[in-house]
């Protein structure tokens, strides 16, 4: 350990020190200010980027609301490309689905649909992905992909499972095999709430309306 007697030989020694660590100091008081700068500018940007994102998705709403297909369609594949991952591009995704069903461009939401099966990771989106492209399957004729599908579908709820039976039954009506339709329409009216539509596919297949 140095000990300075005078405080020329003080000075002196501070400059040396200074001379030899001045740009180690430069450089670490610079990488303090970049770190404090660039935290402030990319918490900027993230609040810049999920701000447009929801006013994108605030005018896809919109534009699917006044029927303006079009411009929907724009709108739903530019949040895709802009937000690739976010609950807007999710919800996008699925916009896109039911508006290619309604033009009956049934292989283009078969296509949205398993895009969204392969990188979403959020289970109950995968579970209701994955109950419309069993229903486009069945629409596009593949009824054992269809069944399939409709078999690996799980879920929790009454709600989940009674869709899930309706649409077995539906396959196996589309595959000429009533009995099994009927079995399968039966447990949907089970396990949830009936409906007008399901009632009138098991009166089809002669089974009385429940009470």
């Amino acid at each position: 350990m140095e000990v300075y007697l005078t405080e020329e030989e003080r000075l002196e020694a501070l400059k040396r020190w200074w001379k030899a660590n001045a740009n180690s100091i430069v450089w670490g008081v610079a990488l303090g200010i970049a770190v404090i700068v660039g935290w402030g500018a990319w918490k900027r940007s993230q609040e810049e980027k999920a701000l447009l994102g929801g006013t994108l998705y605030q005018q896809l709403l919109d534009a699917v609301a006044n029927k303006q297909t079009e411009a929907a369609v724009q709108l739903g594949e530019r949040i895709g490309q802009q937000f690739p991952g976010s609950a807007y591009a999710t919800y996008g995704k699925l916009f896109l689905v039911r508006l290619k069903v309604e033009a009956g461009d049934l292989a283009g939401a078969k296509t949205l649909l398993q895009q969204l099966i392969a990188t979403t990771k959020d289970e109950k989106i995968l579970q209701i992905a994955r109950l419309r492209l069993a229903e486009i399957q069945l629409g596009l004729g593949e009824t054992e992909e269809a069944l399939r599908l409709a078999e690996s579908l799980t879920g929790s709820t009454p709600e989940s499972a009674a869709l899930r039976e309706e649409l077995k039954g539906d396959v196996y009506l589309a595959m000429n095999r009533p009995e099994e339709a009927r079995a399968a329409y039966l447990k949907a009216r089970r396990d949830g709430q009936p409906s007008p539509l399901l009632e009138l596919k098991l009166t089809d297949l002669g089974t009385p309306a429940t009470r």
